[in-house]
């Protein structure tokens, strides 16, 4: 009885240790198309979680260097988008494809990105909104590799492709702020503040952002004096956590929860 006591103190004062600070997840997409660029955002203090394009001129290149820092590299799939003048990817995931064609391309594409740990959208804003488009690739996804995550990057308000991943047996996650939708520092300050708000109210919040020159200037200004209030945390790692809360709450709930009394 001593040592189950002990135990239990020991755990306890393990969870008052724990460091409690809310999480900011920050990922970088877009990365392939400038190799100076990219390294300036691989570069970034932090365990910040890095979007590589398939097929670009340094993708491969800026995906290793990410993996040799210990960053967390991911694929940026590209998907049709809603916007027909929107920059297009030749090898973006598109409503013409039949299933078939889809699993082949999702394959391919996972296939060209060394060390990923999960997937986001490029663009998609037009097929995430779908689920017999979602459904195949996040099926395609899981038999390629189940131990990837897919990361939603929310660029359609009605996008099913949270809700598809999870259904594949995928985790799943969804961005809370683009950082940089407008491109002028000002703007970029105000959705850095509101991204550490929805981390206060939340507990954690996830941000993606662009190795834009004004981007990568805010975050190197801000991201050391943030360091004191919150914790950074790669994606992977903020599933793990988020599933180990809410498995807390319910072993919480289920304690506080009285034995029915049998009469």
């Amino acid at each position: 009885m001593t040592r189950i006591c002990l135990l239990l103190l020991a755990g306890y004062a393990g969870l008052i240790q724990a460091d409690q600070r809310p999480v900011l997840s920050l990922v970088i997409d877009d990365l392939g198309y400038s190799l100076e660029n990219g390294r300036a955002a691989i570069d970034l203090d932090g365990d910040h979680t890095y979007a590589i394009l398939p097929g670009a001129a340094y993708s491969r290149q800026l995906a290793k260097r990410a993996h040799g820092l210990n960053k967390e590299v991911i694929l940026h799939m590209p998907m049709q988008s809603i916007n027909s003048t929107a920059a297009h990817e030749p090898n973006a995931l598109n409503e013409a494809m039949d299933e078939n064609q889809l699993t082949s391309n999702v394959h391919s594409l996972l296939a060209e990105i060394p060390f990923i740990r999960g997937v986001n959208n490029h663009m998609g804003s037009h097929l995430t909104e779908f689920d017999f488009f979602m459904r195949p690739v996040m099926d395609s996804i899981r038999g390629y590799n189940p131990g990837l995550y897919f990361l939603d990057s929310r660029t359609s308000p009605r996008s099913v492709a949270y809700t598809e991943a999870l259904g594949a047996g995928l985790n799943s996650i969804t961005r809370d702020v683009f950082l940089d939708n407008e491109t002028n520092s000002e703007s970029i300050r105000l959705q850095y503040k509101i991204w550490l708000t929805r981390a206060r109210e939340n507990g954690s919040a996830i941000a993606i952002g662009h190795p834009y020159p004004n981007t990568l200037e805010v975050l190197n200004q801000q991201l050391s004096d943030t360091n004191s209030e919150f914790r950074f945390m790669r994606i992977s790692r903020l599933i793990e956590e988020r599933k180990l809360n809410s498995k807390s709450k319910k072993s919480t709930a289920q304690l506080s929860t009285p034995e029915p009394v049998v009469q």
